[in-house]
């Protein structure tokens, strides 16, 4: 007759991880979705739907052609300034802004020798970050400035109520290398 004996399974520590790995990821999860919401209202509540926006649209990506946007916008700004400043509702701001329009774009004419299509409509205002604050792709009434073919990067801003947002390169602050072993060799002589 065979003997009976005894099986012996060992216990996979693992098993009992694992439950505490998934409450550990979920909480992160949570934490992550807590941290994004505030943004993300934020945003929303940031430029109004029924704002009135600026959209400069340069040729292309080259950097002649990013001046060039960078050079109409600051041309131009003096004249959106006093448009802001004159009036207080949307519909003055549209009936001034189809006004000025046309000195618009003589002043952007004179910096370019492309063609300059200006008009005021519902437009896509393509998404953007700035900061912490993420704007969705939405459609708003404003006021287009496209240069030459317009397939360059964008420059938006809502005059009414004004929010402007201007990308803004980050200096780069290059510090000296230094090397710990090297320092405290120098510091003993």
């Amino acid at each position: 007759m065979i003997e009976d004996y005894e099986i012996f399974r060992n216990e996979q520590p693992q098993m009992k991880r694992s439950p505490w790995i998934e409450l550990v990821l979920a909480l992160v999860l949570i934490q992550t979705l807590l941290f994004l919401m505030p943004v993300v209202s934020g945003a929303a509540d940031a430029v109004p739907a029924d704002a009135i926006q600026v959209r400069i649209i340069a040729n292309s990506n080259t950097n002649e052609d990013q001046q060039v946007k960078s050079l109409v916008y600051q041309e131009i700004q003096p004249l959106l300034q006093k448009a802001t400043d004159t009036f207080q509702t949307t519909a003055q701001l549209e009936k001034e802004l189809n006004l000025i329009s046309k000195e618009i774009s003589q002043k952007a004419g004179a910096i370019t020798e492309q063609t300059i299509h200006i008009g005021l409509a519902n437009a896509l205002i393509p998404p953007k970050t700035d900061g912490t604050y993420f704007y969705a792709q939405d459609f708003h009434k404003a006021l287009v400035i496209t240069i030459g073919s317009g397939k360059g990067d964008n420059w938006w801003c809502a005059l009414f109520p004004k929010v402007c947002y201007q990308e803004e390169e980050e200096e780069v602050v290059e510090e000296p290398v230094k090397f710990w072993i090297w320092d405290w060799i120098k510091s003993k002589f």
